[in-house]
């Protein structure tokens, strides 16, 4: 084992699991492009050598300082100008994140604090920009052609003391800009991108804070179990969950700039104040501090808080600024800050953005913190708790190179962060953490298979099992325990390795009771109530279904499959003929999620449900959208499957001429319609036509090709049942 002090190079690229999916042949096409053409050349050029790739980055290491300052400016500055040709929404943009530090080297791989620190600047930058640690700055000042912003101090997971952070300023005129140490000043006044804390936090308060894993040692096993949440423990200061959001500072002499700051500042404590999980101080209480020039700390003491908000608010032209940050009331330290850009006249769009940027901040930030007070409290077994922390990101590597396709070294991955979480069940035995985290790198490596290779994926799911039961075994009463093992059962249902009739039913009986533990145990634990409600929904229970939906919404609207968990409730509000949830569902999607298609998709739906007024111009602009937002391989299909949603609403419409014709015109053979699911649709559509001979034609094209299909308690199940030739079950 070697070790040396190194510049650490760590680079990945902004949003890629949206740019797959809008585009994935293109995206890794062009991102193994600039890999080819710009950034392998580039380290190489200023003497820098490659560790690794992590499917959407990678991370080098350089001996200078000032070579990876220089590499990183080069590769930054270049980005744009290669994408310029590409839709804006399409771009690739990296993020690079730099430090300096003493390293391990084994088996050409690098590991310590030092590359902790240099993941997490990567973080935290801008899209496009570069962020480096005050031993970089140190190194760099007055040696690049660059400027430099003083960020101030930031914690970092896992690294005890705060690292001061600066921003390369890449714009050539900014260049010998070297700040001096900045002094801290008082930051009272937040923005409305604190709004998203609010549902955020929701998952904070939540999600972790219900994580409440099981101390056990053997000794004394039973008492531990009996004991409180360790946050329920903590003392108020120390509590992140309790928390003072002061008023923005206006940071500019418009005369509106106050009175926006103000309104941005309240609108997030309203927000945040609807979140059961949290205890926000109300605009009164922090009313006293407005304008005032006291410590964070003396706020934080008054105000009986562990976290405090603020930001400051700028305006330029008509463009506005938000600057946000989250600080330690107890040490006064600053843990993270972020910022949003908006423009005067979109005032609430700019507040809607602040609100997804903050949520996703705090899950990134406030609850890994809540989430690590949770798990250091479970084992006393420092070494364990240390072995967990450095499996997570190598499990995060594993789903990167999934996600390019590399199924071979994505399994190699997962078996690494599998040695390490073995290694902590080695130093801890009694403690169920490493065992469930085994337990779900098992279940991944089955979703990575899945339909394809089902009796490889049942090879996982067995091994998952085996862990889970295990973990039950060790925490009866774990949450995250039962979770696992009902997940892994519903699996193996979903992939009909049950046996036959009666064992699956058992099955799906025995995944249910798991799930259903879970949440009583946990009534937070958002990723059980999503797979309970997969479950009930595809047991026709549609109702059920969706109350289990809503309480996974409920319980952490961030969760990183939200996206489905919405899905799920339009849904079921579509399968219950309910047109306002359904419509309320679908736009919730749409502004949550732009670039999935889906959520255009919906939108056709929501036209054609009986009770609705069609708009037939909006109806082919919806369609076009959703056209426009499909893949490549996927948008002949979508194109005629659209038609026939667009000629239902015209049938729901009673415009019967134009919708027989769309209908005709949208039919699609075998080669573009292998499960003749256009074929359903178009019998739904003439059956509002009063064309039942139709309808039952091209109801049993779609049943000569899906055997089983069934319609189910959805409002068209009467539509086709009107006539003795229908042959459906």
């Amino acid at each position: 084992m070697e070790r040396r002090l190194v510049a650490i190079f760590a680079l990945d690229m902004v949003s890629f699991s949206r740019l797959v999916e809008l585009d994935e042949t293109g995206t890794l096409s062009r991102q193994k492009f600039h890999r080819s053409e710009l950034i392998d050349p580039a380290i190489k050029k200023h003497r820098g050598r490659i560790v690794k790739g992590t499917g959407d980055g990678l991370l080098a290491e350089f001996s200078s300082a000032v070579d990876a300052v220089e590499c990183a400016a080069e590769i930054q500055r270049a980005m744009p100008d290669r994408e310029r040709d590409v839709p804006e929404r399409q771009r690739i943009v990296f993020r690079i994140g730099l430090n300096v530090g003493d390293i391990v080297v084994e088996d050409g791989d690098i590991y310590g604090g030092g590359v902790n620190v240099a993941a997490r600047l990567e973080s935290e930058a801008d899209p496009g920009g570069v962020f480096i640690s005050g031993a970089v700055f140190n190194q760099v000042k007055h040696k690049v052609e660059l400027g430099f912003e003083d960020l101030g101090p930031f914690r970092v997971k896992n690294i005890e003391e705060p690292v001061q952070v600066y921003r390369v300023l890449l714009d050539p005129a900014d260049a010998g800009k070297v700040p001096g140490q900045k002094r801290r000043r008082r930051r009272f006044r937040l923005s409305s991108e604190a709004v998203a804390a609010v549902s955020v936090i929701v998952v904070i308060g939540g999600g972790f804070a219900i994580r409440d894993f099981v101390l056990r040692d053997t000794s004394r096993r039973d008492a531990l179990a009996l004991r409180s949440s360790p946050l329920e423990q903590l003392a108020e200061r120390e509590d992140p969950r309790r928390v003072a959001v002061t008023y923005f500072e206006a940071r500019t002499p418009q005369e509106e700039v106050p009175f926006i700051a103000a309104g941005l500042t309240e609108a997030l404590i309203d927000e945040l104040s609807s979140v059961d999980a949290l205890s926000v101080v109300s605009r009164h209480g922090v009313a006293r501090f407005r304008d005032a020039p006291v410590p964070p700390e003396s706020i934080g003491r008054a105000l009986r808080v562990g976290t405090l908000v603020d930001g400051t608010v700028s305006m330029a032209d008509q463009g506005i600024r938000v600057a946000i940050s989250f600080i330690n009331a107890s040490t006064g330290e600053r843990f993270g800050t972020t910022r949003v850009e908006g423009n005067y006249e979109q005032l609430f769009q700019l507040q809607d953005d602040l609100v997804q940027e903050v949520g996703g901040f705090l899950l990134r930030t406030l609850g890994e913190e809540i989430e690590e007070i949770q798990l250091r409290a479970t084992t006393d077994n420092v070494e364990a708790w240390a072995l967990v922390q450095r499996a997570s990101p190598v499990q995060e590597r594993a789903q990167s190179l999934m996600q390019m396709g590399d199924l071979e070294a994505a399994l190699q991955t997962l078996a690494a962060a599998d040695s390490i979480l073995a290694l902590a069940e080695q130093k801890a035995p009694e403690w169920a953490v490493p065992t469930v985290q085994r337990g779900w790198l098992d279940y991944q490596a089955s979703r990575f298979t899945g339909f394809e290779d089902r009796v490889g994926a049942d090879q996982w799911i067995e091994r998952g099992l085996d862990h889970a039961e295990l973990a039950v075994r060790l925490a009866p009463e774990n949450p995250d325990a039962l979770e696992l093992r009902g997940t892994l059962r519903y699996w193996r249902y979903l992939l009909n390795l049950g046996g036959g009739p009666a064992e699956a039913e058992e099955l799906v009986q025995s995944a249910q009771a798991d799930l259903r533990t879970s949440v009583s145990l946990n009534p937070d634990q958002a990723s059980a109530w999503t797979s309970l409600s997969h479950l009930l929904v595809n047991q026709y229970r549609v109702a059920e279904g969706k109350v289990a939906a809503l309480r996974s919404y409920e319980a952490d609207p961030y969760l990183q499959n939200a996206h489905l968990t919405i899905w799920r409730l339009f849904g079921a509000s579509f399968d219950l003929s309910d047109h306002v949830e359904a419509e309320r569902w679908c736009e919730e999607g749409r502004r949550r999620f732009p670039e999935r298609p889906r959520f255009r998709k919906c939108a056709l739906w929501v036209q054609m449900m009986p009770g609705v007024d069609q708009n037939v111009d909006e109806l082919w602009s919806t369609l076009a959208e959703w056209l426009e937002l499909s893949r490549p391989d996927e948008r002949e299909f979508n194109a005629r499957q659209g038609q026939m949603f667009v000629a239902l609403a015209l049938a729901q419409a009673g415009m019967t001429d134009s919708a027989a014709a769309v209908a005709l015109r949208a039919r699609a053979d075998a080669s573009i319609d292998p499960t003749r699911n256009i074929a359903y649709w178009e019998a739904i559509v003439r059956s509002f036509l009063g064309d039942l001979d139709t309808a039952i034609e091209q109801f049993n094209i779609h049943l000569a090709a899906n055997p089983d299909a069934t319609l189910g308690d959805s409002w068209l199940e009467d539509i086709l049942k009107q006539d003795p030739r229908f042959m459906g079950p």
